[in-house]
């Protein structure tokens, strides 16, 4: 998991940890899909066999997450478009990248500190969220106990790897860095929907104006002549 927005709750609000099982969802997903280009890319077989092990766990944890999602929405009635699960978003949301897979670029000791930080983060915020539906949700707290324990694992053996193929001094620093990126990264993701809300008034405003300006342009047609920049009236362009 790489990219999990925050999901603290003063009290429980449906809606919005269905939105929080969404990102769980797409971001186990993408979890997978990296997971699977690193086993077709590795020359180690056992390497390749663990890394499809890994995926199919990402993949059974995108459907837990779900399959939990689905059963909250049908329960309160939810009716939110922006809850589907499209495997296309995780582009958009910046899960996968568009141009390349992180195996490409990062070495295989790397590529196995990059996994267990962040699976580490990602567990510590599963934890926060699942707490909170215990009350709530006990069935779907008892599903996550089980993604928890998978979890647990990935970052074991991944950090595992990362420290029998790194001296201990730059272990500890790579580690360090990738939890600082990590954590980077989810502050940027909380901080989206605080930016569009600023930002997203501020935008409409400016339309709404100069939709109004537009409204009082000169535009002065002239068809006679095929250049078009000479059909337009200089005092009409703002």
């Amino acid at each position: 998991m790489f990219l999990i927005p925050k999901s603290r709750f003063k009290k429980f609000d449906p809606e919005r940890s269905c939105f929080v099982l969404n990102e769980f969802a797409a971001a186990e997903f993408s979890s997978a899909v990296e997971m699977l280009f690193a086993a077709k890319t590795v020359n180690d077989k056992k390497l390749s066999n663990g890394f499809i092990r890994h995926a199919l766990d990402e993949y059974r944890h995108c459907f837990i997450f779900t399959s939990i999602k689905n059963q909250i929405i049908l329960e309160y009635k939810i009716n939110n478009k922006q809850l589907s699960f499209v495997p296309n978003h995780v582009y958009n949301k910046g899960y996968i990248y568009k141009d390349h897979f992180i195996f490409e670029k990062k070495k295989l000791n790397n590529f196995a500190i990059f996994v267990g930080a962040n699976e580490e983060v990602a567990e510590k915020k599963l934890i926060d969220f699942s707490n909170h539906l215990k009350k709530h949700k006990p069935l779907a707290f008892k599903k996550i106990q089980d993604i928890l324990k998978d979890e647990e694992n990935h970052a074991k053996y991944s950090l595992k790897f990362a420290k029998n193929n790194n001296t201990f001094f730059l272990y500890k620093i790579k580690l360090a860095k990738e939890k600082i990126l990590s954590f980077l990264r989810h502050i940027y993701a909380n901080s989206l929907n605080k930016f569009s809300f600023i930002f997203n008034p501020i935008l409409v405003t400016i339309i709404i104006i100069l939709s109004f300006v537009a409204h009082f342009l000169k535009l002065k047609k002239n068809i006679t002549d095929e250049d078009v920049m000479k059909n337009i009236e200089p005092n009409s362009i703002t």
